[in-house]
């Protein structure tokens, strides 16, 4: 049997490779190797990407910048327009109250739209109260002290009717309390129940001539009576009086100071009389009775 020899060519070839350097045959394999196309792309990428994503960046931050320019601009706008909304509406204020014009605003009591200075609401808009001497001379000094007597006013203008009857209050001073402390001070005009003036404000019902006697009911009759009051012009309490033990006893051996319903003067409050006021508490009298708001 033939032996198999060699194919002469590959020996020569395997003889040529031994022959050689390997390490340098790889090393002059891998410089001679053409640069890997998709390393460079990737670096062009990595580098595109880079400069895209500092375009990105500065167009963002430029977005950043114009939106808080905007912002900015949206603020000061807004302060801007805040401000014309201030002088908007101040220019679209309502006008100041005037007084006759049929509208009740700012400080007024009542406008009645006329030029009536005597009727309910008087031409400087200030409402009119309505006082009364109480009817009967059932009232000695014991009346329950000033909450009693102005129980009894309140009952008084109840039964005529008036309107607001709970409202009324005696005009009753006693040792701890002035009239005045204890009662509205009206700016309009004080008048009867038939209507007819007394004073106008609170300083001329106290200090000055009244206009008409407080003589008039609650039920608008004629009453010229003895009233107690235990108070003198300006609306303060007699000092160092009794009071009948603040309006709480009819006791003879206490006294109390009184006025007279039919006169225009101060003696409405205090009759002018010492020989016989003060008087004592058995005396029948009556009180004077005031709106209040």
């Amino acid at each position: 049997m033939p032996l198999h020899r060699p194919n002469r060519p590959h020996v020569a070839a395997l003889a040529l490779l031994c022959g050689c350097n390997v390490d340098k045959l790889v090393t002059e394999f891998h410089l001679t190797d053409p640069p890997v196309a998709t390393t460079t792309a990737d670096t062009s990428s990595s580098s595109a990407a880079s400069d895209e994503s500092s375009t990105t960046d500065a167009s963002s931050s430029s977005s950043s910048a114009s939106s808080t320019t905007r912002v900015d601009d949206s603020t000061s706008s807004g302060g801007s327009t805040a401000h014309h909304t201030s002088e908007s509406s101040t220019t679209t204020d309502a006008p100041p109250s005037v007084c006759g014009d049929g509208l009740v605003d700012g400080d007024e009591e009542c406008d009645d739209g006329n030029d009536d200075d005597l009727d309910a609401c008087d031409n400087t808009c200030a409402a009119a109260w309505t006082l009364f001497v109480a009817s009967g001379t059932t009232f000695t000094g014991a009346v329950n002290g000033l909450e009693g007597a102005d129980s009894r006013c309140a009952n008084r203008a109840g039964n005529a009717p008036l309107p607001r009857h709970l409202s009324y209050r005696a005009l009753l001073s006693d040792s701890t309390t002035d009239a005045a402390d204890r009662l509205h001070h009206a700016r309009g005009w004080y008048r009867l129940v038939n209507g007819l003036p007394v004073a106008h404000g609170w300083d001329a019902l106290m200090n000055e001539p009244l206009l008409n006697p407080i003589n008039v009911t609650e039920k608008s009759e004629t009453h010229n009576t003895g009233v107690w009051t235990g108070t003198l012009p300006g609306g303060i309490a007699v000092k160092d009086a009794e009071h009948c033990a603040d309006w709480t006893s009819n006791s003879p051996l206490l006294q109390g100071h009184w006025g007279r319903s039919g006169v225009v003067d101060a003696g409405w409050l205090q009759s002018p009389y010492p020989e016989t006021n003060p008087t004592t508490c058995t005396a029948p009298q009556t009180i004077y009775c005031i709106e209040q708001p």
